[in-house]
């Protein structure tokens, strides 16, 4: 699962370097950007798939305020067409697109895509539930900003800190943020004052049909992988 920076700097990468062919690809490259599983076919299959609270949805296509006010790693989408359309917004009113400019290759453009009257036309809005922990295929959480740093703690500290409630170390503090980048509890946890993450690990345990007062290295690898 990404960030919505690592997103950026991934949607970016695919301009000069892509990963593959993009060509009729919107919904998949929208997702990918994420590290997101499949949740819809296509662009329109997958805007109906979405919880409603997680959607925003446009006023009137004229509308230069709610175009403007998209946030940075949104998923924008338009059901024109047989398929619809996803795409991504960058932020100063830009997005990233397959086929806008170059067919199968992905561009940065205008975010309300003027060049495509029909898209834009037909656009429904956009979505900030971006981010998803996939057990069961049913979790999706509200846009995150990353706060662990991507090094995965040794399993025996974070157990240390499972063991006994009023260590503090390093390995639970980065724990804590991963928890808190995959959407569970909002915490600023502070490096060697962060003890167990009670609240956060009991969301995630809930959420994986786990006995939060239990932890092994089953549970650990599935929360950083």
């Amino acid at each position: 699962m990404r960030s919505i920076k690592k997103q950026q700097e991934w949607a970016k990468g695919q301009i000069k370097n892509p990963s593959q062919g993009w060509d009729g690809m919107c919904q998949s490259f929208s997702r990918q950007s994420y590290g997101l599983p499949g949740f819809g076919g296509s662009a329109t299959i997958a805007w109906g798939n979405v919880s409603e609270k997680y959607k925003h949805k446009i006023t009137k296509h004229s509308d230069k305020e709610w175009w403007a006010a998209i946030p940075t790693g949104a998923i924008l989408y338009s059901t024109s067409g047989k398929y619809g359309h996803a795409w991504l917004a960058c932020g100063d009113g830009a997005a990233y697109s397959n086929d806008y400019k170059r067919s199968g290759q992905i561009d940065k453009c205008p975010v309300d895509l003027p060049g495509w009257s029909n898209v834009k036309k037909a656009t429904v809005g956009f979505i900030d539930g971006c981010q998803w922990y996939d057990k069961d295929g049913s979790k999706r959480f509200g846009l995150q900003f990353e706060l662990w740093d991507g090094k995965i703690p040794p399993f025996e500290n974070v157990m240390a800190a499972f063991e006994d409630p009023t260590l503090a170390n390093k390995a639970i503090f980065r724990m804590t943020n991963r928890l808190h980048d995959i959407g569970f509890g909002k915490s600023t946890p502070v490096a060697y004052e962060q003890t167990w993450p009670n609240k956060n690990f009991g969301l995630w345990a809930e959420a994986n049909d786990e006995d939060p007062d239990k932890f092994n290295e089953s549970m650990f690898n599935d929360i950083f992988n």
